[in-house]
């Protein structure tokens, strides 16, 4: 029974793996919900598939499925696998809650002065005045981004005129939460709620056919990333060639190219972590004399895999996202400082046989000298407008992080106070930071920046401790993958949004439920 529930688990994340990207980044309403009806769906058979654990384990001793593995994951009282996740998830999703919840103006004023003399400021008669149930704000306003941004803006307006007054929405209640729009707040609450029931999901199922994930993923990097190169080559503007794209600049099955670029900079070194260990299990089998038959189908699924890279890898410079280039090559850079340190730590000289991870990277610089790369290194030199103005987006978001140091002004609320703090001089209406983590910074403060900060070191801590005490060439090879692909991604968010497009932020989840189950499995499924 429990082999039904695995399966039913694996082949929804693959579904999702495959779908998320193809569906435009899953930007779109109706895309988002069906990704989020999916992994609520694999949710409540995780849930049920626990239930079941628990009630086996009772009533008799429940024998393993498989001598295939043997894991060294640590459950708790719930049944739940313990990750070092597990403790900043509950903080973090803990100090959401606390910011929607409303707040007597006194407390509120001691734990957000600026909340509090914003919500004072634009407020009619506020705190002095509770308004009465007639006085409610017109329908639709809870609702409405323009009415908050409205709020947002008016620092000063004069409330002694009774007219302007009654043409002013007002709060039936004084108490006020920290978020300045509780609503976007719930909203991107439940966004994290699903990229983080997806990385439970996969560290609670240790039975999924690890390698059948991998292949998937590879597979449909290359996809993409072939569809992208042709979609340049061809010289066409639209995703797919038929749908108008909102962004001039859109790439493979992305709007935006620098959104693709931060898909495919996880999938790449996940890939190289694939191939090296492919060829670690190839040269240090205990079995000297291999058949020709498996050695010619053991090389050809390897050349097929370089080749895979190498597209992958050009269509990442053909993209000319420099956020995504420089990301890539500092990912390459962690991984051979990865294996120093791990060889530094062990006290061994051999280490990772990584002839085959530099032989692949040198492959495609090669070709990608070959083709041209002019249009390249002038893309990376190019100091253009847009670098200026994120530089000055940047510096309003630290404006608006010194006035809301502590708590931020609410989960998922950027777009919504930028206009009040704005000094660029164009129309543009900025929905992000393009730097998550100054994003995060604003919308959560201090505290809600050290949670996320310290959940990343010790889960990283904890997987490359893992790593290096690990002598199977699988695990090893794609934990190290997954891990520079993580860290491709983290270095790209220093310059871009990448973590609030919905497909890359769910296959962050996917990779690290990946390499925890990997590090952790003595003996892979695949």
């Amino acid at each position: 029974m429990l082999i039904v529930f695995d399966r039913i688990i694996e082949y929804g994340i693959i579904l999702l793996i495959v779908f998320t990207p193809l569906a435009m980044g899953t930007v779109l309403p109706w895309s988002y919900t069906t990704m989020g009806l999916i992994i609520c769906f694999l949710v409540i058979i995780c849930i049920i598939k626990l239930i079941f654990i628990k009630i086996k384990k009772n009533s008799t001793t429940l024998k393993p499925q498989s001598n295939n593995y043997q894991s060294s994951f640590v459950i708790n009282r719930f049944g739940l696998t313990k990750t070092p996740l597990n403790i900043p998830i509950i903080l973090f999703i803990g100090l959401i809650v606390f910011q929607l919840i409303p707040l007597s103006p006194g407390f509120l004023k001691v734990v957000s002065s600026n909340t509090y003399d914003l919500y004072r400021n634009t407020l009619p008669e506020w705190p002095d005045i509770a308004p009465s149930l007639s006085e409610q704000f017109p329908a639709g306003f809870e609702h409405s981004p323009s009415s908050v941004s409205e709020i947002a803006n008016n620092k000063s307006e004069d409330y002694s005129n009774k007219s302007s007054i009654q043409k002013k929405p007002v709060f039936n209640s004084n108490w006020m939460p920290i978020s300045i729009y509780p609503y976007a707040s719930k909203k991107e609450l439940f966004s994290i709620l699903i990229f983080i029931g997806m990385f439970l999901i996969i560290t609670n199922t240790p039975d999924i056919r690890i390698n059948r994930i991998i292949v998937v993923i590879v597979s449909l990097g290359f996809s993409i990333s072939l569809l992208g190169i042709m979609q340049k080559l061809t010289g066409t503007t639209k995703t797919y060639w038929l749908v108008e794209s909102d962004s001039e600049f859109p790439f493979g099955p992305y709007i935006n190219r620098n959104h693709f670029a931060g898909y495919i900079c996880m999938v790449i070194p996940l890939s190289l972590g694939l191939l090296i260990s492919r060829f670690r299990s190839l040269f240090s089998s205990r079995n000297r004399y291999f058949k020709a038959a498996d050695f010619q189908s053991h090389l050809f699924a390897n050349l097929l895999l370089v080749f895979a890279i190498v597209i992958m890898i050009l269509a990442l410079f053909f993209s000319l996202s420099r956020g995504g280039i420089l990301a890539f090559l500092f990912s390459i850079a962690v991984f051979f400082i990865i294996v120093a340190i791990s060889r530094l730590a062990t006290g061994n000289n051999k280490g990772l046989k990584i002839s085959s991870f530099v032989l692949t990277v040198l492959i495609a610089f090669s070709v990608l000298i070959w083709i041209g790369h002019d249009t390249i290194l002038d893309r990376l030199s190019d100091p253009s407008s847009p670098t200026a103005t994120r530089i000055n987006l940047y510096v309003d978001t630290l404006n608006m992080f010194s006035d809301f140091p502590i708590f931020g002004t609410g989960f998922g609320t950027f777009q919504y106070i930028y206009r009040k703090y704005k000094t660029l001089d164009d129309r543009f209406f900025y929905e992000h930071a393009h730097n998550d983590y100054l994003e995060l910074l604003s919308d959560l403060g201090l505290i809600g920046f050290l949670i996320v900060l310290a959940g990343i070191v010790l889960f990283l801590r904890k997987i490359l401790l893992r790593w290096i005490e690990r002598r199977d060439p699988y695990a090893k090879g794609i934990t190290l993958g997954g891990v520079c692909g993580v860290f491709a991604i983290l270095s790209h968010s220093l310059a871009d949004f990448n973590l609030h497009i919905p497909a890359n932020a769910l296959f962050l989840s996917i990779i690290l439920g990946l390499i925890f189950n990997t590090v952790n499995l003595r003996k892979n499924w695949v």
